[in-house]
């Protein structure tokens, strides 16, 4: 019994590591319980979710690209991945344009039109 109870309250280290990065409590806490070792060099190694991630970045400032949906700053005029100008979009702005547009803007770009 004692057995028991101490693997249930060493299982919640990995899980509470594990929902730090975005996962689920209850089931690391159950693979803590079970095979607590293996669970706790796991939960150490894992990657936090991308989702996760990303809406850290959102809350500390940051933006999506509406060009290439990489995250930059809330402040900056020049996507530094690709190169776009941003000033003027927002982060919840979708770009509607046809493929006639894209490609006239590219000319005027490269100087053709």
């Amino acid at each position: 019994m004692e057995f028991f109870l101490v693997a249930a309250v060493l299982g919640i280290i990995p899980a509470l590591i594990a929902q730090s990065k975005g996962r689920s409590f209850m089931a690391w806490w159950l693979y803590g319980f079970l095979l607590f070792i293996i669970a706790l060099v796991h939960s150490l190694v894992i990657k936090k979710d991308a989702k996760v991630a990303e809406q850290e970045m959102i809350d500390d400032g940051m933006r999506k690209c509406p060009f290439c949906a990489e995250m930059v700053r809330k402040e900056a005029v020049k996507c530094k991945h690709c190169g776009s100008d941003i000033s003027g979009q927002s982060s919840l702005t979708k770009i509607e344009k046809t493929d006639d547009e894209y490609l006239e803007e590219a000319r005027k770009k490269a100087g053709l039109l």
